[in-house]
């Protein structure tokens, strides 16, 4: 089980979304920030079980804050977030392993089981078709 989450997203109304279902699962610390800089000095100084990071931001995009949270400690779960559709080809994405999910969340329940299953470290798919 989670218990610390690190948040990255400029958009406050995701960045709000974000840190309200972390809550209502019972995660008992989330940081979320605007800032990748922010993310990368919190990433620094405490530990984190799962970075949450918007792809598209001004100076850093979440492919390379996820590297280098994943640089810090190997362990750290990642999930992204994205509202466009991306060509993952310009960005080196060799070894990282994470999630992305796609913006706007149609199903925000769906959304929330799957930070649960994550945040438990079960099958983040079971029962979810391609379009959950």
């Amino acid at each position: 089980m989670f218990s610390n989450i690190l948040i990255v997203e400029d958009d406050p109304t995701y960045l709000h979304l974000w840190k309200r279902i972390g809550k209502d699962l019972g995660v008992s610390n989330i940081v979320g920030v605007a800032k990748p800089e922010k993310a990368m000095e919190l990433l620094k100084s405490k530990s984190f079980d799962l970075l949450i990071s918007d792809v598209v931001m001004p100076s850093m995009n979440g492919y390379e804050l996820a590297k280098r949270a994943r640089e810090r400690d190997p362990a750290i779960s990642v999930l992204l977030t994205t509202g466009y559709t991306t060509d993952l080809s310009r960005f080196d994405l060799k070894g990282l392993k994470c999630h992305l999910l796609h913006k706007p969340y149609h199903n925000l329940a769906n959304v929330s089981l799957f930070l649960q299953r994550l945040i438990n470290d079960e099958d983040v798919f079971a029962g979810m078709d391609e379009d959950s």
